[in-house]
């Protein structure tokens, strides 16, 4: 994860806690309101009045999407509504207390009501792209707008005034970001204060009276603490540290993603396609709007009994509409997977209601959500299957992390935004593996060759990785744990990995190409010291692409490992490669070996470096540092928490006084987990790790299960 990256996510969910304050149309009542509590046809998509706001709000709306963040956002909107009015109006009464100065004390009481409602209506809102939600609002509360307005000297406040506040002030904190050295990024990540003064520095930097919304916020003396300390009780109210920050950085990806084009976003087709949600969703919103009403007298006990029925027959409702309905018809020996583009456009639309619905009544949300589609056991070895630009949009904008295609024992993970935001057309080849094509190794799958296009434009390499899970053949007299996927460049192969579920390796791929499963055998005549407790992994280590030997049959299992090294080892090991990764290290150079490594590593928010601007790759790893590394991976990879009691899991180690501060959680997370021992009662953290250690480390982490 970039310093940069690092600073959006405490600066960044600001942005997206003001949205959710303000108003700003995230997100229209076919993704949100009609979407997840009516049941009624929508428009998957709505023309937007004309104007510079609205322009605005239509281009961030389309970036989200285009970058796949849209889901992120949409789930903070469902928490939000999730909160106990009670508790919204309470986050409310600082800033309401201010609105109060030029009431008589007598009326107070009923004018403070109002606003509170004021603040629990808007919270509650879904925000179509034609504003109505926003203008409704204004006119129910238009009366005691338009009395606080014009105390301060504001004749009147529009929709578009309230809107266009809170789009100008995200605006600034990207425009500060951006302006920021690295240096300055450094100290405003690491100074307590910083978060604050940037906060102010892009409020102050707006224009002064160029927002009614200002003026009024001046007159009745709302501070930038005040909006703080309110977003800080929204987000605790919210009780999800994980749904403020992935839409804060599904926010910060969008303002990239605006920053670098140039022409306008396409936000779909002129006349969008009418969806009806599937009468089983219909009835489970239903069933969940009666449940509000029953948590809100049952006891303790009755309330877990019945949220954890609701999430189970939510469950039900989304795994029954995760198969799309498709047709595979057959001609000169390729198969062609039809997808009936209504019902699936309608099943997609059901799993985000779904999913919205028991997260607005119970406050639990359901697991990553997917959809497959399945081609059956075809015998034909070519495939072929498009998924259209509504379909995979709809996938983004319902927030669905991929969609599953199978064809036989083959699988293929697809993910939605970013990339594959416009139509995929997908083919798949299999052929059997000759020895020319595996070199003498031993094959146990066929040959899979894999064609992409995406918007009419042959892709082979993503900004999000695909999942392959590859058939095996014949394992019989196979080393199994020895079996790795290659990828097949110029005839020759390139070891990638993977790891054996079943009778399937799995494998995330962010290029692609021909690959086959081979047993890959790898022996060194150096290790017979190290073989009773660290042989096995570095065979297997080795066999999965993640070591080398220093030489043809050398390991040298005693070497020390640079920084560089460890990140190799644990990117590759952990299917974490990512070739559109970027790092920001002045001592990583575009050309080193190790630079993507560092850059996937940095991306994930592995590893930081030695300072702001250094990594220090040939710097030898302590084992401290290699055991954050590794523990910060598992919990990027399996979204494992971090260890309670940091000091109990360190107890056993007479040297834990030594470990430093900023390495201990990582530390007891892999000492917690049996990733790392010690020796003889200590850790010993700031020895340098050897080969052979790390090849044991690597190991556990590769075999680690949540």
């Amino acid at each position: 994860m970039t310093l940069r990256r690092k600073l959006a996510i405490t600066t960044i969910a600001t942005s997206v806690a003001m949205s959710a304050f303000a108003g700003i149309p995230l997100s229209n009542k076919g993704l949100a309101e009609k979407l997840g509590f009516d049941g009624v046809a929508y428009a998957a998509a709505a023309s937007f009045p004309s104007s510079t706001v609205t322009t605005k709000v239509t281009a961030l709306r389309a970036a989200l999407i285009e970058t796949g963040g849209l889901g992120a956002v949409q789930a903070l909107r469902a928490a939000i509504n999730g909160i106990p009015n009670s508790t919204k109006g309470a986050i409310a009464q600082p800033i309401v207390e201010k609105f109060m100065k030029d009431i008589e004390v007598g009326e107070q009481p009923a004018k403070s009501a109002v606003l509170k409602n004021l603040f629990v209506d808007a919270l509650s809102l879904t925000y179509d792209p034609n504003l109505t939600d926003l203008e409704a609002l204004r006119l129910a509360y238009n009366q005691e707008l338009s009395e606080y307005a014009a105390a301060a000297g504001v004749s009147d406040l529009t929709v578009e005034d309230i809107v266009s506040y809170f789009m100008l002030a995200q605006e600034e904190a990207m425009d500060i970001l951006e302006s920021k050295t690295l240096t300055q990024l450094a100290a405003l990540l690491t100074d307590p204060e910083g978060f604050n003064e940037l906060f102010e520095q892009a409020l102050a930097n707006m224009p002064a009276g160029t927002n009614p919304v200002k003026t009024v916020f001046l007159y009745y003396g709302i501070t930038t603490e005040d909006v703080q300390s309110t977003i800080s009780a929204l987000k605790a109210a919210v009780n999800n540290n994980e749904t403020f920050l992935n839409a804060a950085l599904a926010l910060f990806a969008a303002y990239e993603e605006m920053t670098d084009i140039d022409t306008p976003p396409v936000t779909g087709p002129s006349t969008p396609p009418v969806v009806e949600l599937p009468a089983s969703v219909t009835e489970l919103n239903k069933k969940l709007d009666e449940l509000k009403d029953k948590l809100a007298t049952a006891s303790d006990e009755e309330k877990a009994a019945l949220v954890a029925a609701a999430v189970q027959e939510a469950q039900a409702v989304v795994d029954k509409l995760s198969n799309l309905a498709s047709t595979v018809t057959v001609e000169n020996g390729k198969a062609t997977l039809k997808l009936d583009e209504n019902k699936a456009l309608s099943a997609i639309a059901g799993i985000a209601a779904a999913a919205a619905a028991l997260q607005a009544a119970t406050g639990e949300s359901l697991p990553a959500l997917n959809v497959t589609i399945d081609f059956g056991d075809v015998a034909e070895d070519n495939a072929e299957i498009g998924l259209s630009e509504a379909v995979m949009q709809q996938a983004a904008s319902a927030g669905l992390t991929g969609i599953s295609l199978k064809v036989g024992g083959l699988t293929v993970g697809l993910p939605v935004g970013g990339t594959f935001s416009k139509a995929v057309d997908f083919s798949i080849n299999k052929s059997d593996a000759s020895e020319e094509v595996t070199g003498g190794q031993q094959a146990v799958s066929q040959v899979y060759d894999f064609n992409l296009t995406v918007g009419g434009v042959a892709t082979t390499s993503f900004s999000q990785p695909i999942t392959i899970s590859i058939p095996l053949g014949n394992t019989e007299g196979v080393d199994t744990e020895l079996l790795s996927v290659a990828k097949i460049v110029d005839g020759k192969l390139q070891i990638q990995g993977g790891k054996v579920e079943g009778n399937s390796i799995v494998e995330s791929r962010d290029q692609f190409s021909s690959y086959v499963v081979v047993e890959n055998k790898v022996s060194f005549g150096d290790t017979a010291d190290v073989e009773a407790w660290a042989g096995r992994a570095i065979e297997v280590i080795a066999a999965k692409g993640a070591i080398n030997g220093k030489a043809e049959g050398v390991f040298d299992p005693s070497a020390n490992v640079t920084r560089a090294e460890f990140a190799k080892m644990l990117v590759h090991a952990l299917d974490l490669d990512n070739i559109n990764a970027k790092e920001s290290f002045t001592d990583v150079k575009a050309g080193d070996w190790f630079a993507p490594y560092v850059a996937a590593a940095s991306q994930a928010g592995i590893i930081n470096g030695r300072s702001a601007k250094t990594f220090d790759p040939y710097a030898s790893i302590t084992r401290a540092e290699m055991a954050t590394m590794v523990a910060r991976a598992l919990k990027a990879v399996h979204g494992t928490a971090d260890v309670a009691n940091v000091n109990a899991a360190l107890e056993g180690f007479s040297d834990a006084g030594a470990i430093s501060e900023s390495l201990k959680q990582g530390v007891a997370f892999a000492a917690n987990h049996e990733i790392v021992v010690g020796n003889n009662g200590q850790f010993a953290p700031n020895a340098s790790a050897t080969r052979a250690q790390a090849a044991v480390i690597i190991y556990r982490a590769f075999n680690f299960e949540a």
